[in-house]
């Protein structure tokens, strides 16, 4: 199973792309989010196995369920590859800020896994894969 990641294109870097997103023909093409969604829907529980089971397999499953649920994914299923910004981001493009979504992840890793995490682990791992954020946060938790 491929990861989830977003296409070369997007985020749109040049300054008319970022002004006209989500507007069809002037902005950058948002129909990959169509096929995020669908691939990620067809993944299966047997693939959460790819955590490797103990404290690492339970957090990525808790992480998941939120964003599954908070964000619409079709399955609870993301993989060590998955870029963070598409999982964290959701499977559509629409002007709703995920900031729900990720502010329940923080509850439930503090109220199930005893973890604070700073906002600088945050900003430092924002081009890391969902499998390196749930490294970072089990070194946190070992410190």
């Amino acid at each position: 199973m491929s990861a989830l990641r977003f296409p070369e294109h997007f985020p749109p870097t040049d300054r008319w792309k970022k002004f006209f997103i989500g507007v069809r023909w002037l902005g950058p093409d948002l129909s990959f989010f169509k096929e995020l969604k669908k691939q990620q829907g067809q993944r299966s529980l047997i693939e959460m196995s790819t955590w490797g089971g103990s404290q690492r397999q339970k957090l990525a499953e808790a992480i998941s369920e939120v964003l599954a649920r908070q964000l619409g994914w079709r399955s609870t299923v993301f993989l060590p590859k998955d870029s963070a910004a598409v999982v964290f981001h959701g499977p559509r493009f629409d002007f709703n800020d995920p900031e729900a979504a990720f502010e329940e992840v923080l509850e439930v890793l503090n109220r199930d896994f005893g973890l604070t995490v700073p906002q600088a682990f945050w900003v430092e791992h924002g081009d890391s894969t969902l499998g390196e954020i749930v490294d970072g946060l089990l070194s946190c938790a070992d410190a």
